[in-house]
């Protein structure tokens, strides 16, 4: 075990009674929402939870995509914190609540995007859906540690017949759509071996802006609230502003970064859990303030249909390495941007010559709204639907797993849980 980071029992025990208590709400909680297919052009009211840096940005698509004739409307607006969800509301024109427990109980809100620090995704997530919400849930599904709760939502979440959109939106991109289209059709033979990246020159992505060192707990910042049911601790304005430095809140570059590296791959690959995972990094180069998340990150997967990933990441350097697909016959050498799509490929079998095929880039996240406003209106599964994602998260799960215990993770898939060896 890491002796920094003692984690497994706490946590085991902590989820456990997490876990427990809102099963045992769930009975209790109301159900409110229509959950029927709705006409095209009926619109849907929509309810943002966090309006920080990436839920303001989801303010803004759905708002444009209103703007351009989307049939739906921003009803209400939850933040933590006074200032940014006062503001994001005015923009919008919506209804505010300090408590997103109020926003869920609102009959006008049909569904939910989700977007608070990564601890409360599932949570407010299975709020939502027992109160008969749809959800769209920002990557990460979860917090590492959450594994047996992730399990619940995704249970939940298709037992209650509820549309959710995991915020994983390169399975939204066309041109990965298409590289999955050429693998099928044997274009490398069978897939074998994965490696990809994620470089960076920065720690921005961790200490992430305090736009008020004067803040402290009150009507206008709920400390409360953002902790949810981490470990409770004195209030300090770095750990609410600055949250993805703390393990409490965040797992660094492999639940931030490497599901966007991750993701395309499971999809069209088809890969579900990871039969075996370890993980290797540290804090290597940011070591002069509280972080403890690390910056140096890499994990190997195998997955049980003979084949694995190999992810690496370093925030200490932005010198990029393309991502290649190996498989028995050939290679695919990808041009990627993580965020829009693939610029170009490089097609390399085994005999023959090479092929350049151009790509594209496209408004990832606002194809992946359109397709969830679409699947609730439908009521079809969307294309990062909560199975999808739970797929993600044990692999994520699994990783900081290892490389906090410094053991090997492997997947019980008969019980459906992590196991450390």
């Amino acid at each position: 075990m890491n002796p920094s980071n003692p984690v497994t029992s706490e946590w085991t025990r902590r989820e456990f009674l997490r876990t427990t208590a809102l099963a045992a709400g769930a009975a209790s909680a109301p159900f409110v929402s229509r959950g029927q297919v709705l006409g095209a052009n009926e619109r849907l009211g929509v309810g943002f939870i966090g309006v920080g840096g990436r839920g303001r940005s989801h303010v803004n698509t759905v708002l444009k995509m209103i703007e351009e004739g989307e049939p739906a409307r921003v009803v209400a607006v939850s933040d933590t914190y006074g200032f940014r969800r006062e503001e994001a509301a005015r923009q919008a024109g919506a209804k505010v609540y300090a408590r997103y427990q109020d926003l869920l109980a609102d009959r006008n809100v049909d569904v939910v995007c989700i977007a608070t620090p990564d601890r409360l995704h599932v949570p407010q997530a299975l709020e939502a859906i027992r109160a008969g919400k749809d959800v769209y849930c920002e990557k990460p599904m979860g917090h590492w540690s959450q594994t047996a709760l992730s399990k619940q939502f995704r249970n939940e979440a298709l037992a209650l017949k509820r549309v959710v959109q995991i915020g994983n939106q390169a399975n939204s991109s066309p041109e990965w759509k298409r590289v999955g289209a050429m693998i099928r059709e044997g274009a490398i033979g069978r897939p074998q071996h994965v490696q990809a990246g994620f470089y960076r020159n920065g720690d921005w992505g961790e200490r992430m802006p305090i736009p008020d060192r004067t803040a402290r707990p009150g009507p206008d910042l709920d400390w409360e609230g953002f902790l949810g049911d981490a470990p409770k601790v004195p209030f300090t304005v770095d750990r609410f502003f600055s949250w993805r430095k703390y393990l409490d809140y965040a797992g660094g570059p492999c639940t931030d970064l490497f599901p966007h590296v991750l993701t395309p791959f499971i999809s069209i690959l088809g890969l579900d859990c990871p039969a075996r995972t370890v993980a290797t990094g540290g804090i290597f180069k940011y070591d002069t303030y509280d972080r403890e998340v690390p910056d140096t990150f890499n994990q190997c997967m195998d997955y049980p249909n003979r084949l694995s990933v190999v992810l690496v990441c370093t925030l200490a350097n932005e010198f990029q390495t393309d991502p290649v697909i190996r498989g028995d016959e050939g290679a695919i050498v990808l041009q990627t941007d993580w965020s829009s799509g693939v610029d170009s490929l490089t097609l390399i079998p085994n005999r023959g010559e090479r092929r350049q095929i151009k790509g594209g880039r496209s408004d990832t996240t606002r194809a992946h709204w359109k397709n969830f406003l679409d699947c609730v209106r439908s009521r079809q599964r969307p294309v990062s639907d909560v199975d999808f994602g739970y797929k993600v998260q044990v692999a994520l799960n699994m990783a900081m797993l290892s490389y906090l215990e410094g053991k090997v993770a492997r997947y019980d898939k008969a019980r459906e849980e992590i196991v450390l060896g």
